[in-house]
C-alpha cells in the first residue's frame, strides 16, 4: 500500500516542488521565478506518495488576513484525477480549521468553466478584465526606445501606494471594480495589502494631471516581471484614463524595464477593463514600439469569491 502524507513545505524544498511539473502555461510558468519570494508571506503544502512530492498548493492570505487565495496549485503526471488534489485540499483545510479571521475564499482563472460557481450562486464575480498579449525581442524593441525618460512619469514607491489606497477619491476613480490587480491576485483596496505585492517584481508608473487646485493619477500602470522557460513573462496592469501618448511613454519605460533581464524574448500581457480602455489604442502603442499580437490561452480573467463562515 502506497504510503500517503501531507505536509507544510518552505524555501528548502524548491527543487521539489518545481520537478513536479514543468509543462504549464505554454512556456510561461511562473512558479520557478517567484517560488522562493512567495514562500516568505505564502504558505506551501505538499502531498508525497512514498516519500516522492506529487502535488503542492500555495496559498496566501490577504486583505488583512481575511481573504484566502490559492496562488500555486501543481500535480505530477500520472497523479491527475487520482483524488491528490481533494486529499491536499483537504489537508489544508484542517490546518485553517481555527483561523477565526478568514471570511472568504477568492480565485482568479480563465476558464468560462469555472463560472458555474457564479452562476448556481455558490460564489460572487468581483471583477473582470480583458487579456492582450503581445510578443517581441529585446534586441529590436528597446533600441527603438526614446533615449530620455518622460518626465511627467513617475515611478510609485511603497508609501505612495499605501497613500494611494486609503484614499477613497483615488480608489473610486482608478479602481471602479473595486479592487487593485498584481499578477492576478485581485487585492481589496487596503493599504495594508501593499506589502503583498510591492516587491522587486514590480514596477508601477504613474502620471498626474491638474483637477482644479489639486493633482490626481490619471494613469496608473502595474507591472509584476520575471524570467520564464521562454523568456520574459511581463504583465501589466492598466488604470485610469488611457491616452495614446500617455500610454505611449508609460510602454515606453516598461519594455525599457526588459532590457534588466537576461533574456531576448518578450511575452507582455496586458489587462484592461473593457469598455473604459480602447484595445485599439494599446495594439497601436505596441505595434509602434515593434510588439506583435499574439493568441493567448485566455481573453479574459475573471476573479470570484466564496464565503467561508
Amino acid at each position: 500500500m502506497d504510503l500517503i502524507e501531507c505536509r507544510l513545505v518552505g524555501i528548502q524544498d524548491y527543487d521539489d516542488v518545481t520537478a513536479i511539473r514543468d509543462d504549464v502555461y505554454d512556456g510561461m510558468d511562473y512558479l520557478p521565478a517567484l517560488y522562493r519570494s512567495m514562500m516568505t508571506n505564502h504558505i506551501g503544502y505538499a502531498l508525497t506518495v512514498n516519500k516522492t512530492m506529487v502535488a503542492f498548493r500555495c496559498d496566501a492570505f490577504i486583505d488583512d488576513g481575511e481573504t484566502m487565495l490559492t496562488r500555486a496549485l501543481r500535480v505530477r503526471k500520472g497523479y491527475e484525477g487520482r483524488g491528490m488534489v481533494n486529499r491536499l485540499g483537504d489537508f489544508i483545510s484542517q490546518e485553517n480549521a481555527g483561523n477565526l479571521r478568514l471570511k472568504r475564499r477568492v480565485y482568479t482563472f480563465g476558464n468560462t468553466n469555472l463560472l458555474k460557481k457564479v452562476e448556481q450562486g455558490k460564489a460572487t464575480l468581483v471583477l473582470q478584465k480583458a487579456i492582450l498579449l503581445y510578443k517581441g525581442l529585446v534586441s529590436k524593441v528597446v533600441p527603438s526606445l526614446p533615449t530620455v525618460t518622460n518626465t511627467q512619469i513617475r515611478i510609485l514607491n511603497k508609501a505612495d501606494m499605501q497613500k494611494l489606497l486609503s484614499s477613497k477619491t483615488d480608489t473610486d476613480s482608478l479602481f471602479p471594480q473595486g479592487r487593485i490587480i498584481a499578477d492576478w491576485v485581485p487585492y481589496r483596496l487596503l493599504a495594508i495589502n501593499v506589502d503583498h505585492f510591492f516587491n522587486d517584481f514590480c514596477l508601477i508608473l504613474g502620471s498626474d494631471c491638474k483637477d482644479g487646485d489639486s493633482v490626481r493619477l490619471e494613469l496608473m500602470t502595474l507591472a509584476v516581471s520575471y524570467t520564464v522557460p521562454n523568456g520574459i513573462r511581463y504583465t501589466i496592469e492598466i488604470y485610469g484614463s488611457l491616452t495614446e501618448q500617455m500610454f505611449s511613454d508609460h510602454m515606453a519605460e516598461h519594455l525599457r524595464k526588459c532590457s534588466t533581464f537576461d533574456r531576448d524574448n518578450i511575452n507582455l500581457l496586458i489587462h484592461h477593463e473593457q469598455g473604459r480602455h480602447d484595445p485599439d489604442i494599446i495594439t497601436k502603442t505596441m505595434q509602434q514600439f515593434g510588439m506583435t499580437a499574439s493568441d493567448r490561452i485566455h481573453s479574459t480573467m475573471y476573479a470570484a469569491e466564496e464565503s467561508t463562515i
